[in-house]
């Protein structure tokens, strides 16, 4: 038996080792190579050098920051407004078709963005929204607020009723409650929807690359696959590690804080989110 037992503990040590080393390993390039004087994709402890973040910290460099910055807080709005704008009917609510309107947000969220990116396109560029920032972050916000409707639809559901029967005996509306009451009590679960959202703004690159055709409206995204390429003169094209490493060092910033500020309410929020009250 303490054999079986060391064996069963070696090995959940083993494999523990084994999930970290595999998310630290490209972490470790990624610091090490934006340190280092021509980095190849190993990694390597030598040759360090500051001189790959000059080249970084460039006015392009800040309007790229500076749209993606644009496009994560606008799809994080976006996507919070509308899933608790949503999500209240559905909790509250009894009508035709909730059954189905429910299960045909959980197909949404099963179909690939490469299958309706032609579609989504083509109405963008109708509503005249192609090209532009607030187009790429509300295609970005509308694949977020599915999910988001079904997160805070169990938040509202969670809620005793009696407390909005209690402000509508002192004279509250319904939109008074859902503002002061509602709202207020949802905002765990409205900071995990607010970071996913911003996490998937920032992050994406499929529908700025699509969306997008003026380099002037660039992403971070966009603007490291563009700053880190390089076309030689005999006709192939070379990877600059040190300025992908440097930019993707900038890249990480962002998502880190917005999940420093909000990681008290992200536990609150999963934990509320899955057990009834």
């Amino acid at each position: 038996m303490r054999l079986r037992r060391w064996l069963g503990v070696a090995l959940n040590h083993l494999v523990f080792l084994a999930i970290v080393a595999y998310f630290l390993s490209p972490l470790t390039w990624l610091f090490t190579s934006a340190f280092r004087e021509n980095p190849s994709v190993w990694v390597e402890f030598k040759d360090f050098t500051l001189g790959n973040f000059p080249r970084v910290f460039t006015g392009e460099t800040a309007r790229w920051v500076r749209n993606s910055l644009f496009i994560a807080l606008t799809t994080a709005l976006m996507a919070v407004g509308g899933s608790f704008l949503a999500a209240y009917p559905f909790a509250r609510f009894e009508f035709r078709g909730k059954t189905l309107s429910l299960f045909l947000l959980v197909l949404s969220m099963t179909i690939p963005l490469s299958a309706v990116m032609l579609p989504t396109f083509s109405l963008a560029r109708f509503l005249h929204l192609h090209n532009t920032l607030i187009g790429v972050a509300l295609v970005i916000a509308a694949r977020q607020i599915p999910m988001g409707i079904w997160v805070t639809k169990e938040f509202i559901a969670s809620i005793p009723i009696e407390l909005e029967e209690a402000a509508w005996v002192d004279g509250a509306s319904r939109w008074t409650t859902i503002w002061r009451v509602i709202l207020p009590l949802c905002g765990p679960g409205l900071a995990v929807i607010g970071l996913m959202s911003f996490v998937a703004g920032w992050g994406d690159f499929t529908t700025c690359l699509i969306m997008l055709s003026s380099e002037e409206l660039y992403p971070i995204s966009m603007g490291l696959y563009k700053a880190s390429i390089e076309a030689t003169s005999w006709g192939y094209v070379s990877v600059d590690y040190g300025v992908m490493c440097a930019i993707g060092l900038i890249y990480l910033i962002p998502p880190m804080l917005a999940f420093l500020f909000t990681h008290r309410y992200l536990v609150k929020g999963m934990v509320l989110g899955a057990v009834k009250q």
